[in-house]
């Protein structure tokens, strides 16, 4: 943990480093994604927003996975309505869906959540 406004869950082998900025409104989210309770581990981040969902007008959400199995996907899912539910309150959340260059399964899986729900998520695709 770095400060008191900065909650910082370490990267391991199976779940990403999760970065949850209350000083710059910011989360972000990289690394691979596959831990054994992916419920209880996302459950964090949306605990983290609801409980702060109050004290922001905008939010910046950057997910940068290098392999997201399909029970996390369900989970960024979940943060998803998440976000469709803010943006119906008046908050702006702006999502990054970063991917390497050769990556078309994470490409494809950023195009899916841009396509499917009501927030905006650029696609952006990172220099090797």
């Amino acid at each position: 943990m770095a400060d008191r406004d900065i909650l910082i869950i370490p990267m391991t082998d199976d779940s990403p480093e999760v970065r949850l900025d209350a000083k710059n409104w910011k989360i972000t989210i990289s690394g691979p994604s596959f831990p054994e309770d992916p419920v209880e581990f996302y459950s964090q981040i949306l605990k983290w927003i609801d409980s702060n969902q109050k004290k922001f007008d905008k939010i910046t959400v950057e997910f940068d996975y290098s392999i997201l199995s399909s029970s996390s996907n369900k989970m960024v899912f979940e943060l998803f309505i998440k976000f469709e539910d803010l943006i119906s309150k008046g908050k702006e959340v702006i999502v990054k869906w970063y991917y390497d260059k050769f990556d078309d399964d994470m490409l494809d899986e950023g195009k899916g959540f841009k396509n499917s729900m009501k927030v905006p998520v650029e696609l952006i695709e990172k220099d090797e």
